[in-house]
């Protein structure tokens, strides 16, 4: 596991996500709003990362287990999983049962997303996700359609360092957003952590339908459950 420290505040907040790529977006995130965090990244690849979901849900869940205590004993205070494909592969309320402090996912936020919208685009690191992330909108709303796309090949280029320009051309997302208008989608979720980097970028091109990433809500939800944090 790698480990990453930022300290900006006397609140510390842990970050588990798939890859260092990841953890450091998540510390980033963190630090650009003076927020401490402390990271743990549980595979060193997104390639690693997907194969490591075809793990046993008992054995993964067990694996985030022990990097959150790892990362309380470090001194965090709550932690935030920030990977969309590990919180969907996980038992996540035996994660919560075995740990002392408040996990957060980016499955929490689209939880209460399901009491907004009908139609839903979904962009995901790889197609499991895409079905957890479904999964959860569907338990919550049983009348949702949601089109989803996984595409791993988004995530590698993210880590080799393609600008956020070249990723939306070359993997034509601003036609997707265009499609998903049409189709009558009214909220596409960038379901992959790794996707922030490119937001503002695809942002400019969706007219008529709302770009959505959980990194702001998971704050706050952590920030409600600890008022100390506000």
């Amino acid at each position: 596991m790698q480990r990453n420290n930022i300290e900006h505040s006397s609140l510390t907040i842990g970050v588990v996500a798939g890859t260092p790529t990841d953890t450091r977006f998540g510390l980033d995130f963190l630090a650009a709003r003076e927020v401490a965090g402390i990271g743990v990244s549980i595979s060193s690849s997104p390639q690693a990362q997907t194969q490591l979901q075809a793990l046993g849900r008992v054995e993964l869940t067990g694996r985030l287990i022990e990097a959150i205590q790892s990362l309380v004993e470090g001194g965090a205070e709550a932690a935030m999983i920030y990977c969309n494909s590990l919180s969907g592969a996980v038992d996540m309320p035996a994660v919560r049962a075995a740990v002392a402090v408040p996990v957060i996912s980016p499955l929490d936020v689209y939880a209460e997303l399901t009491r907004r919208y009908r139609n839903f685009g979904l962009l995901a690191a790889n197609c499991q996700s895409c079905a957890n992330i479904e999964r959860e909108i569907l338990s919550g709303n049983p009348s949702a359609k949601v089109i989803g796309i996984g595409n791993l090949q988004i995530v590698e280029d993210i880590e080799d360092g393609l600008s956020p320009a070249v990723i939306v051309q070359q993997h034509a997302l601003d036609d997707l957003a265009a499609a998903l208008v049409k189709s009558g989608v009214q909220i596409l979720i960038l379901g992959c952590t790794h996707f922030d980097y490119f937001y503002q970028e695809l942002l400019s091109h969706c007219d008529g339908i709302r770009l959505f990433l959980p990194s702001e809500r998971m704050l706050a939800m952590l920030q409600e459950r600890l008022p100390v944090a506000a």
